[in-house]
């Protein structure tokens, strides 16, 4: 019989269990992130929880890609549509769910639960514990965390795409962006903005943290020529994924940053930023992204959440310092490449086996 670690000496470690908590379906870095956890085999993607806005319409647009991906096990837990406190959410546009649901050739959707997601959390994490990647406004994982404080015990950690940490780390054209509109740094992190209170619950709540602040992840593009080659593969999760991509990149994508005098900060290809899949990659980091354990002090600030790095009675988290843009772009099409052309020959097997 072989061993476990197949022959060469060394166990391969076990995936780590984890439930995504997301704004899917506006920017669809959201999709992308849900894709590269799926395709990771460093983690295991336990439930997806829903907030903001029309949580109903973004857990169809969840389960629907998690039914393409093949993962149709997964559950889909819609949460709370407005934050606890002031702040900027919901945000909708009205372009949520063009390009994927649209498409007639989908696979069974994955199960969307009745019960709210601030009780599933802590229900879950009583079955067995998980580490928790927040991807959109912190409400549905404050709201849980105020009917059981406990839940904080029960979390491997806590990855959160939100803060800025370093705003000298901005290059001068966001800079300059920022002065013209008249709008803080701190503005321009959307999740943490749209509900500080929870931002704050979350933050001094205990497990171990990790910060994927705005000030890197602003920074790193997927170009279009990226897209193309994810277009290529072809397949009905592939062109649900590229569907979604181009209704953002070509509609949205420019209209949400501020305007640039001269020189944008981005290249002139870019069809989306990579917040949060850069933030799932947070849980097993390679040379594109730097960490470092630091001490934070967290407050609200004229309406906004901030976080800063302090000598004396910090809580200890670590946060995003450093990020190779080409680098993650490279490894994050890797991986959904893989999954694409790997989903895209079961769907065809799947349609000879049936005639089709």
């Amino acid at each position: 019989m072989g061993r476990p670690d197949g022959g060469s000496g060394e166990r391969t470690p076990a995936p780590v269990p984890v439930v995504i908590d997301t704004d899917i379906g506006t920017d669809p870095d959201d999709a992308l992130a849900l894709l590269l956890a799926v395709a990771s085999p460093e983690v295991e993607v336990r439930g997806v929880t829903i907030v903001d806005g029309d949580v109903g319409l973004r857990a169809r647009i969840a389960a629907r890609l998690l039914g393409l991906a093949g993962r149709g096990e997964v559950p889909v837990v819609p949460g709370l549509a407005l934050p606890l406190g002031a702040g900027r959410g919901p945000t909708m546009l009205g372009h949520e769910g063009r390009g994927l649901l649209e498409d007639p050739e989908s696979r069974p959707d994955a199960r969307i639960e009745v019960v709210a997601a601030p009780e599933w959390l802590i229900a879950e994490s009583r079955r067995s514990p998980f580490h928790l990647v927040v991807l959109g406004p912190l409400t549905n994982v404050a709201a849980a965390l105020r009917l059981d404080s406990t839940l904080a015990e029960r979390l491997l950690g806590l990855t959160v795409m939100g803060g800025v940490f370093d705003e000298g780390a901005f290059a001068a054209p966001w800079w300059r962006a920022f002065r013209a509109v008249k709008r803080p740094a701190a503005w321009w992190d959307h999740n943490t903005a749209s509900d500080p209170e929870a931002a704050m619950i979350c933050a001094h709540s205990g497990p171990p943290t990790t910060w994927i602040t705005a000030e890197q992840t602003l920074n790193v593009p997927l170009r279009r020529a990226g897209r193309d080659r994810l277009a290529a593969v072809g397949g009905p999760l592939a062109r649900g994924l590229v569907g979604m991509l181009d209704v953002w990149g070509d509609e949205w994508f420019w209209r949400t940053l501020p305007p640039f005098a001269g020189a944008a900060p981005l290249p002139t290809t870019t069809v989306a930023l990579l917040h949060d899949p850069l933030t799932v990659a947070a849980l097993f980091p390679g040379a594109w992204l730097g960490l470092r354990r630091v001490g934070l002090a967290y407050g609200v600030e004229d309406g906004l959440f901030r976080l800063r790095e302090t000598e004396r009675g910090g809580v200890p988290a670590s946060v995003s310092v450093s990020v190779d843009p080409a680098a993650f772009e490279a490894f994050l099409l890797d991986r959904l490449l893989a999954l694409l052309h790997g989903r895209a020959a079961a769907d065809e097997a799947s349609g000879k086996a049936a005639g089709r």
